[in-house]
């Protein structure tokens, strides 16, 4: 994956108004983290982490989040969490897993480069937990509906507040693989 990221974040900045992947992922997997009922650990490092996989994922794959595979997206994070981390390459804001721009930047950093090994690797297990489940509500309860992202999240805008991204796989039955 050694340049991958940062050529996509590349081409995803010039495409989407100088958005960073990682900032349009973290609404959405904030969704699914609260839909998870992650309210027993820390949410920050959980949305975090969950974000940080999609972002990987969408690089590896080379698509869009709403287009991304949750079945790929849980295991990600797993991919580029090694056992010696972070001794061993890849490490977290290094060119090949370059940090994050923008507004959820911060968060990023206090996990991935603030916060020990044991925090790391428990939000990335938390993280392929939440995207677990996601999977399962979405096969189970819909077998033959797309497992994507863009099928089991809905952005809703309440008059008044900010966009929040909530778990609806019902709206996705009559689509195809």
């Amino acid at each position: 994956m050694n340049g991958v990221v940062g050529a996509h974040t590349e081409r995803y900045v010039a495409a989407h108004g100088d958005r960073h992947p990682f900032t349009d992922c973290w609404i959405p997997a904030g969704g699914a983290v609260i839909w998870a009922g992650d309210d027993d650990w820390h949410i920050e490092h959980s949305i975090t982490a969950v974000t940080e996989a999609m972002r990987l994922c969408m690089a590896r794959y080379d698509t869009k989040w709403p287009d991304l595979s949750i079945d790929a997206a849980r295991d990600e994070l797993a991919y580029w969490i090694q056992p010696g981390f972070p001794a061993q390459e890849p490490v977290p804001g290094s060119a090949t897993w370059p940090a994050p721009t923008g507004p959820y930047a911060q968060s990023w950093r206090r996990l991935f480069q603030e916060a020990d090994q044991e925090a790391v690797l428990l939000a990335a297990s938390r993280a392929e937990e939440v995207l677990g489940l996601l999977l399962t509500k979405a096969t189970c309860h819909h077998p033959g509906s797309p497992t994507v992202f863009g099928c089991v999240l809905k952005e809703f805008r309440p008059t008044g507040s900010r966009p929040f991204f909530g778990v609806v796989v019902d709206a996705c039955r009559n689509r195809t693989t």
